[in-house]
């Protein structure tokens, strides 16, 4: 459940920042696996933090929650959230990315945007500002200031790199947990 609520918060601080929807999933993976997983003081990878809620795994792309997609989905039933998809047939081009040429975690052509449905933003952001842990919300506005206006794949190529996830370690590694990964390849 906490990991739902973070997941909001950054949907919603996102917006109140940039005024603008989140859009790509494999952006939204990787600002919280970075929420999670970077300290920003010192520009390295750590391991788990526990500020999430969100467990992630080496996959296609690079770090992976499949929870994430699983609070997305609810936060859209719930209707805090608006998810709309793009795709290259109806919009070559979305925030400067090519639909033709981008892959949104699995998805070809295609890209997911969240946008906040409540009437009141702010005032959700307010209640939920109270009810998170102080930490995880200042990570969350640091992650969002220092990385919020990234393409997904620059975000990609950055984590990756913090990681030194090449092709052949995601194949070696894949489905294990972050963590084990880090311990493993002596990175933290």
């Amino acid at each position: 459940m906490v990991g739902r609520y973070v997941l909001l918060y950054m949907l919603l601080k996102f917006y109140s920042m940039y005024g603008k929807p989140l859009y790509g999933r494999k952006k939204i993976q990787k600002l919280l696996f970075l929420v999670e997983h970077f300290d920003l003081g010192s520009k390295r990878i750590v391991k788990s933090r526990g500020l999430t809620g969100y467990r992630f795994v080496v996959w296609s792309y690079g770090p992976f929650s499949k929870e994430i997609y699983e609070d997305l989905e609810k936060l859209v039933d719930e209707g805090y959230v608006e998810e709309r998809v793009v795709g290259s047939d109806a919009t070559p081009e979305y925030e400067g990315i090519v639909l033709d040429l981008y892959t949104d975690d699995g998805f070809p052509k295609r890209m997911f945007i969240y946008e906040p449905r409540v009437r009141d933003p702010s005032r959700i952001l307010g209640q939920l500002e109270k009810k998170l842990d102080h930490r995880v919300v200042t990570v969350i506005d640091g992650v969002l200031q220092e990385f919020g206006l990234k393409m997904p794949h620059e975000l990609e190529d950055f984590v990756n790199g913090l990681l030194k996830l090449s092709p052949d370690k995601k194949v070696r590694y894949w489905g294990i947990d972050i963590d084990s990964y880090l311990d493993r390849e002596g990175l933290a």
